[in-house]
């Protein structure tokens, strides 16, 4: 039935957006991050935003995560990664 088919497409179109990445929410959470200058929070930023998946995982993290999540991102990118 074409009702049926609009809800299925409906709840497809749903399910996209909510696992969506919120660009506003990730800026919001790593410029929150506190020990790093604002130009390394930007360039951490700016990955993530390229790196979807990570970004995503980073939002849900603790603070104290978050911090060690970009720790390794500065030593990383340091030595060349």
């Amino acid at each position: 039935m074409l009702s049926e088919q609009i809800g299925e497409v409906a709840n497809a179109i749903k399910k996209m957006s909510q696992n969506q990445l919120d660009v506003a929410e990730l800026y919001k959470e790593v410029m929150e991050i506190e020990g790093f200058d604002e130009a390394t929070l930007a360039h951490a930023f700016d990955y993530l935003v390229d790196k979807e998946r990570v970004a995503k995982a980073f939002i849900v993290k603790s603070v104290k995560l978050k911090k060690l999540w970009l720790e390794d991102f500065l030593n990383r990118r340091e030595s060349g990664y």
